[in-house]
């Protein structure tokens, strides 16, 4: 956008192109109240401006220049003219001229402000909209903060299909509902917003390794699939694991926004067949359960625990052998108290399956670093993961398999959602 200089000239009203910003900012001026209000609401949307003026540049021209230093410096060799600077400046600028300038309500439409904004800015661009409701806001929108930060009175979704676009009004409320039921999950919408399905896992580590083992050992793009974790913290159990699913049930009978599920991939833990059944049920036959009791069974391999273990500064003076992780795990396999019952025990490969691993890695960090060092679950999860898919992929084998027949039924439902859309896009409108 060129908008940054011009012809002098005495209009006020700002063009729809916005190509005689440089005239109406420099009429502007002299009413030094509302000038200064707008710069005020330009550095608070974009901290790095400090402000911007209009400056003479040869006879009958005029040009934008932004100060990214103090004003108060009086350094105008240090101004930066808009024409030089990131579009995004002029397209707030635009923005407040109009909303601040508009004595009468007027209805502002304003496509896909995240593509010239970031994040941070995109929310705070709405807030400061949200302070005029006298005005009616159209805002076309990919972003899922934009949504969440405008509060809309309406949302309309907008699809494109068979060369014709279709609107369909949604339910406010119900929408505003999934955004404050999925903070119960530790979930964003943005987490989601734009997926075409979610494959949704136990936890964060399971979020951060299993795209890794799908692009390295099952050497798969995941393309329209997210991959997220249920919860934000801890596990699936007993009764959660029933909440999760009624609220997800809830969600998906008229959730527009949220991303239909491809499964959920539980951990086993001390679910005897009779709860698996349950769960599956509840979950409309997505549940599916791991083959061993959580994900930190596949992690206890004595050379990769020593490797991860070395790795992290100040872990103990001298390195950690293969063997004393190996001779480690072998006793904790011993103790009862963790398994879930007698019968899990009476095998070696029972044994290892059916461990509580999480407890395991506790100990064994504990251990070994003579209390220094604590087991984190995501970070050193992810550093054994990364290490067995380099080493050991076998070790992987069960997961690899689980998620490939997941993800097919993923490929599947994508293929029936390209043919009945593509490029949707979410008008959220707020205001009167």
């Amino acid at each position: 956008m060129n908008i940054g200089r011009g012809a002098h000239g005495n209009q006020t009203l700002l063009g729809q192109n916005a190509a005689n910003l440089h005239e109406v900012l420099n009429q502007l001026q002299h009413n030094t109240s509302r000038f200064r209000e707008l710069n005020h609401y330009l550095n608070a949307i974009l901290p790095q401006v400090k402000q911007v003026s209009v400056r003479g540049i040869g006879p009958g021209h005029v040009e934008i220049v932004v100060w990214c230093h103090d004003p108060e410096s009086q350094r105008e060799d240090l101004v930066v003219p808009l024409s030089e600077s990131g579009t995004g400046i002029g397209q707030v600028l635009a923005i407040l001229y109009v909303v601040l300038t508009s004595d009468r309500p007027q209805t502002i439409i304003i496509d896909e402000p995240q593509s010239f904004l970031h994040p941070g800015a995109a929310r705070k661009l709405i807030e400061f909209l949200k302070m005029y409701p006298q005005h009616q806001f159209i805002i076309a929108t990919h972003s899922a903060t934009i949504i969440a930060a405008a509060n809309p009175q309406t949302i309309t979704l907008a699809t494109f299909e068979d060369a014709e676009s279709t609107l369909q009004q949604l339910n406010v409320d119900a929408e505003k509902g999934i955004q404050r039921t999925l903070m119960e999950l530790g979930i964003r919408l943005s987490d989601l917003f734009g997926a075409d399905n979610i494959l949704w896992v136990e936890g964060r580590t399971e979020e951060r390794c299993f795209p890794l083992i799908v692009e390295k050992l099952l050497k798969r793009p995941l393309m329209g699939t997210e991959i997220l974790g249920i919860r934000q913290t801890g596990d699936l159990e007993g009764r959660d694991a029933k909440k999760v699913f009624e609220i997800y049930r809830s969600l998906a009978k008229g959730a527009s926004l949220l991303p239909p599920a491809v499964a959920f991939i539980l951990d086993e833990e001390c679910r005897d067949e009779p709860a698996k059944r349950e769960l599956f049920k509840l979950s409309g036959d997505l549940a599916v359960f791991l083959p061993r009791r959580m994900y930190e069974n596949y992690l206890l391999n004595p050379n990769a625990i020593a490797e991860v273990a070395n790795a992290i500064e100040g872990f103990r003076p001298a390195p950690l052998t293969p063997d004393e992780v190996r001779e480690a795990i072998e006793a904790n396999l011993k103790e009862p108290g963790y398994f879930c019952t007698p019968e899990k025990t009476k095998l070696a490969a029972d044994r290892i399956r059916n461990v509580d691993a999480g407890r395991v890695l506790e100990w064994l960090f504990s251990h070994f670093s003579e209390t220094r060092i604590t087991y984190q679950k995501v970070a050193h999860g992810l550093a054994l993961t990364e290490w067995l898919i380099k080493n050991a992929p076998d070790d992987f084998k069960e997961i690899v398999e689980l998620l490939a027949k997941v993800l097919s039924s993923g490929d599947a439902m994508n293929r029936t959602l390209a043919i009945q859309a593509s490029a949707p896009a979410t008008v959220a409108q707020a205001g009167h």
